[in-house]
């Protein structure tokens, strides 16, 4: 198999629920400071300090974000490619396909190759390619 893009889809989605859950303890933290209705040093202190987490927080949870829009943008383009190779292989077997079904002295060969083509995506496709490339098809 060449790539999964739905296991990539359910970690971008795994990823995007945590910064949400980040960000909802970050504004938990928040509303816990706002309640605090105390006055002193110790309390700005407090506060400032408060402001400096929720910020980090905040960042982290964006930076979650910001990779599971990677992984998502992968899937697609795994998905992409995975669309390509398999147009490829279609049309590698509908041309192998044409030349068994119009003879001559390598009908034979060309339909064992057609016979033995391999799965989508099995590493296999790297002998056949060997196999055509000696037979001068490809």
């Amino acid at each position: 198999m060449y790539g999964d893009p739905a296991a990539l889809d359910a970690l971008a989605d795994e990823l995007s629920g945590r910064a949400r859950q980040v960000r909802a303890a970050a504004d938990e933290h928040r509303r816990d400071g706002d309640r605090a209705r105390w006055v002193s040093d110790a309390a700005t202190a407090y506060r400032r300090q408060l402001a400096a987490d929720c910020a980090a927080v905040d960042a982290a949870a964006e930076g979650v974000d910001a990779a599971a829009e990677l992984l998502r943008r992968h899937a697609d383009e795994v998905r992409e490619r995975l669309a390509a190779i398999a147009r490829a292989e279609r049309e590698v077997r509908a041309w192998l396909a044409e030349q068994a079904a119009h003879g001559g002295e390598l009908l034979e060969e060309v339909g064992g190759v057609l016979g033995e083509l391999p799965e989508a995506g099995a590493d296999a496709w790297r002998q056949a390619s060997s196999r055509l490339s000696r037979l001068g098809l490809w």
